[in-house]
């Protein structure tokens, strides 16, 4: 059921990705001092090919060259660190890690609430993590974001996470593309989900220590 006081409509506890663009600064326009560069989280309800549909519907408006720098699942049912504790999918881990950076009083900048100015070394943290994920063995200073960094390097693997089943693809009308919609789901397919078995736990974000990946 969607959320009617939030901004948009929004799904609570629903499976689905979260993305961060980072906007790049072209040279042209000299060098950047400020030690901070602007990132924004994005969120798909679906898989990851739902969420490349999205990323190429959002390419047109500001001229700015942009970045993916980290893309990762959340699950429904995944423990959010909250001080009330809560079960929640990609809605909620986006709302946290907005309030984790609110938190660490970095700055919204631009137009409208979604982007934030973090400083460069977060970028980094999430550039270590996914070298990572593809076979380097980077050191990750994992402390800039600790919350962030947990909720990349520790996502379930895509496609383990059974609301992205493979037999609910669909192909959109008038075109080639498919893609999985985690937000149109039977009643069947959401009992379904809940009661899956699963090989990871969702309570990564309640880890404690550094980071490893």
């Amino acid at each position: 059921m969607a959320n009617p006081n939030a901004k948009g409509i929004n799904y609570p506890n629903v499976a689905g990705m979260i993305y961060v663009v980072m906007e790049i600064i072209d040279p042209i326009f000299g060098t950047n001092l400020s030690g901070y560069v602007p990132v924004k989280l994005g969120i798909a309800y679906g898989d990851k090919r739902a969420m490349k549909i999205r990323l190429q519907k959002q390419k047109t408006g500001s001229s700015s060259k942009k970045s993916i720098i980290a893309s990762f699942v959340v699950d429904q049912d995944t423990d959010i660190p909250t001080p009330e504790g809560t079960l929640g999918g990609v809605f909620e881990m986006e709302q946290y890690l907005h309030s984790v950076f609110l938190a660490y009083g970095w700055k919204q900048v631009g137009e409208g609430t979604e982007w934030f100015a973090v400083p460069v070394a977060v970028a980094q943290m999430l550039n270590d993590i996914r070298a990572n994920k593809n076979g380097a063995n980077n050191k990750v200073n994992w402390a800039v974001c600790p919350e962030l960094a947990r909720a990349f390097a520790y996502a379930p693997e895509h496609d383990e996470v059974p609301s992205f089943a493979e037999e609910r693809a669909v192909q959109l009308q008038a075109s080639r593309k498919i893609k999985i919609n985690t937000s149109k789901r039977s009643k069947m397919e959401e009992r379904m989900d809940a009661i899956a078995p699963r090989s990871y736990a969702r309570d990564y974000m309640l880890r404690r220590g550094a980071v490893e990946c």
